[in-house]
């Protein structure tokens, strides 16, 4: 399990990714309603999906570590699991334990370290298996329950509610020897700790609306969650042996808070662009340092969107409208996503 901000444990909206999907041999479960809130007690969501919520074994060199999967998909021969693709990361073998104490040697289908989403399979078909629902439908305050095996204790349950939307937060490991960037994730007061990396949220109608990745290290009662409808695309495209893609733009910015804190204020939606790399779309749509980009096809980056779940529901290719603030003019700058670079 990854530890955000100064450190993450263990050991980046439907409509707009539904245009990413694709036909899978899998079946994959999901259900478009939004959430019946108040109707579904966190003890009958418990016995609904807790059956499908497995322990994931990884052996290091020298050690093992624990994480979280639960079963999404399945074919005629397998079960497919989805984890966090740091539970997974340099394991010379995978175990898998369900609840009921079948034990299975798994093997590893796919990893995506970007977005942190893996799939492993077992060779089961009679496990019990989520159903998905939508992360697009979410809202501040909607109750969720999260379901893993923390420091191993497995199908353990907390409960809480969705404490924000549209995060960006820096994850590193409990060493400091790896770290990422997720650009869009769930905040949840649920109790999220070590070894619940990979296992589901839940909304209050048992659907899986995120998968856990972190807590705030410094913090209490802070934990994200990557979006279900990102992770299902991403584990998807990973079981039907495709690329997933990265969508990208090429600047670095600092947001409003993270300006002042710098001391170059400035007011408003968006964020300021600090950095620009060479040969990337938005060097050639001309963004310039210190530029304000204020929205993406007109959906403005404030404490609602970020500028990184903005882009990456987007396709590489796709031609973006970013409106830019630079000094009294308001510009708008066209650019078109390419690969983000393995760097």
């Amino acid at each position: 399990m990854l530890l955000a901000g100064l450190a993450i444990g263990g050991l980046v909206v439907f409509a707009a990714v539904q245009g990413r999907e694709h036909s899978s041999v899998a079946e994959v479960q999901v259900n478009g309603s939004p959430a019946h809130t108040g109707t579904t007690a966190a003890v009958d969501v418990s016995r609904q999906l807790a059956p499908a919520v497995g322990t994931i074994i990884a052996t290091l060199q020298g050690s093992t570590g624990l994480g979280s999967g639960f079963v999404m998909a399945k074919d005629p021969a397998v079960s497919y699991l989805v984890t966090n693709n740091h539970v997974v990361s340099g394991a010379t073998a995978l175990h898998v334990v369900m609840p009921d104490g079948k034990e299975f040697t798994a093997k590893l289908v796919g990893t995506d370290a970007l977005d942190d989403i893996a799939v492993v399979s077992v060779p089961s078909t009679s496990l019990p298996q989520a159903t998905f629902g939508t992360s697009a439908k979410l809202s501040v305050g909607e109750s969720v329950i999260a379901i893993g095996s923390p420091l191993g204790d497995q199908g353990s349950v907390t409960v809480g509610v969705i404490s924000a939307l549209h995060r960006t937060i820096q994850a590193s490991g409990e060493i400091g020897s790896s770290s990422e960037t997720l650009e869009d994730v769930l905040q949840t007061d649920a109790s999220i700790n070590p070894g619940n990396s990979g296992g589901p949220l839940a909304d209050s109608s048992g659907d899986v609306v995120g998968v856990n990745v972190a807590t705030a290290g410094n913090a209490s009662n802070i934990g994200y969650s990557i979006p279900a409808d990102l992770a299902r695309y991403v584990a998807e495209t990973l079981i039907a042996g495709q690329k997933v893609q990265h969508p990208f733009l090429g600047v670095g910015y600092h947001t409003s808070i993270e300006a002042i804190e710098r001391g170059t204020p400035f007011s408003g939606p968006g964020v300021m662009v600090d950095t620009i790399s060479a040969g990337t779309p938005a060097a050639h749509a001309g963004f310039q340092v210190g530029d304000i980009l204020v929205a993406i096809d007109g959906v403005a980056i404030d404490n609602g969107q970020t500028l990184g779940g903005l882009i990456q529901v987007r396709h590489v290719g796709d031609a973006v409208a970013c409106t830019v603030r630079r000094g009294s003019q308001t510009l708008t700058l066209h650019a078109t996503l390419e690969e983000r670079p393995n760097t």
